[in-house]
């Protein structure tokens, strides 16, 4: 039989599937549209555009026991007034990192930070608090004040 015959015989494609639930997919112009069970919009292909939009009027959940997933594109925009992540170990590997926040609170065991060029802290004020001994080492330490400088402590110990 020629593929010419076996397309003449092939069975139209429905434009509507229904499941035995209710939920149903159609085919509306150039779009491939999913609903749930009770007629609202779960999935819209746009065929014409190329955009997939995904809408759940509960959690949506993307999962790979065993596997990635993976989201990929030119930009990843998020919008949401809270992000929680919980990681066991993440890893970010940037040109450029800026983050803009009203306030930012780091509590960590240890922390560790090695810059190859100049770290610089612009600051209105700065109040570093440390429990047990405060280290500097630099081959050249300049301190300067427009107007006093104190030091307090048991001995001062110079040179």
């Amino acid at each position: 039989m020629s593929v010419r015959a076996m397309k003449k015989r092939a069975e139209p494609v429905p434009t509507e599937v229904v499941t035995a639930s209710g939920a149903r997919a159609n085919v509306e112009g150039d779009e491939i549209v999913v609903r749930d069970r009770r007629g609202a919009v779960v999935v819209r292909y746009d065929g014409a555009r190329g955009e997939t939009r995904i809408t759940s009027e509960g959690d949506l959940l993307l999962e790979a026991p065993e596997g990635k997933v993976r989201i990929a594109g030119r930009a990843i925009e998020l919008e949401s007034p809270r992000l929680d992540a919980r990681l066991t170990e993440a890893v970010f590997d940037v040109g450029a990192w800026e983050l803009r926040a009203d306030r930012v609170v780091e509590r960590v065991g240890d922390a560790y930070q090695e810059v190859a060029g100049l770290l610089r802290t612009r600051a209105g004020r700065m109040r570093t608090l440390v429990r047990g001994a405060l280290q500097l080492f630099g081959r050249r330490t300049d301190i300067a004040s427009e107007e006093d400088t104190s030091i307090d402590g048991k001995r001062v110990l110079l040179g």
